[in-house]
């Protein structure tokens, strides 16, 4: 009689070889996350210590990414940027994406009846991340402003949908996200955010009074598709003080926008 032939081996190395690919494919996204945070062309070592990877993986990764367009190297130096390849994704995400799309006419009309810069941003990844923006009317430039990131429980945007969320959600994330202090407004004690977060709630719009970057304020508000905070908008001035005078248009715009996205939800 012959014996009967085990495939579990070959099933465990298939296993290990799958754990392995994904492995590396974190890798790589942390390598593409350096440099989504990077203001200015990086050397593979500062790759490898912003990646927490070593040396010799990050030089792979990055080569395999040059060769593929997502990173772009320059001869001379050797520092890395992102390609064009990243680009076209963005700008698939961009030309797709129903929250901006269906916010950007509201967002311009927002801007010429405030005389202000107007924003759009969510809550990604523990951070707010710009999805939109029009410049104010005086300028001679109407732009998307998409891709920059900021602490969201020191921006107008990130406490206006920090409010909103859910008693679980809400102490995860302060949880996991340290009150770091970037100027002499940022809150920094749990407690005064927890109560401004109430403060937001009952009030229905969040401001940001150089706490974030000095000589910058913002008023916001949260859109809400359901009660559930998706998303936020704000007017953005050099001082506080004369931004108020907008909040109500804010708050009605930010509600304008619910009720479309709600209709479709």
């Amino acid at each position: 009689m012959q014996a009967s032939v085990t495939t579990y081996p070959l099933e465990k190395k298939a296993d290990e070889g799958d754990l392995s690919a994904v492995k590396t494919l974190r890798k790589a996204l942390a390598v593409l996350d350096a440099f989504a945070a990077a203001e200015r062309p990086l050397t593979v070592a500062e790759v490898a210590l912003r990646a927490g990877v070593t040396r010799p993986t990050a030089h792979r990764l990055i080569q395999t990414m040059v060769g593929n367009g997502y990173l772009a190297q320059d001869p001379e130096d050797g520092r890395i940027t992102a390609g064009y390849s990243v680009l076209q994704l963005a700008a698939s995400l961009l030309d797709t994406n129903i929250l901006r799309l269906e916010s950007l006419p509201h967002l311009e009309a927002l801007a010429k009846a405030t005389g202000e810069r107007v924003s759009l941003g969510i809550l990604h990844r523990n951070r707010m991340l710009y999805l939109a923006g029009v410049e104010k009317p005086s300028l001679p430039t109407i732009y998307s402003r998409f891709g920059k990131t900021a602490p969201a429980y020191c921006s107008a945007l990130g406490k206006a949908i920090l409010a909103h969320l859910g008693e679980p959600e809400l102490r995860s994330y302060l949880r996991n996200n340290p009150l770091v202090r970037y100027t002499e407004s940022t809150l920094t004690d749990e407690a005064a955010l927890s109560a401004e977060l109430a403060e937001v709630r009952r009030k229905g719009f969040a401001v940001d009074n150089e706490e974030h970057t000095p000589g910058m304020a913002c008023i916001g508000a949260p859109i809400l598709v359901h009660g559930a905070p998706v998303a936020a908008i704000a007017v953005v001035g050099r001082t506080l003080e004369p931004l108020f005078a907008h909040t109500e248009t804010v708050r009605h715009t930010a509600e304008v926008i619910s009720h479309v996205l709600s209709r479709g939800a």
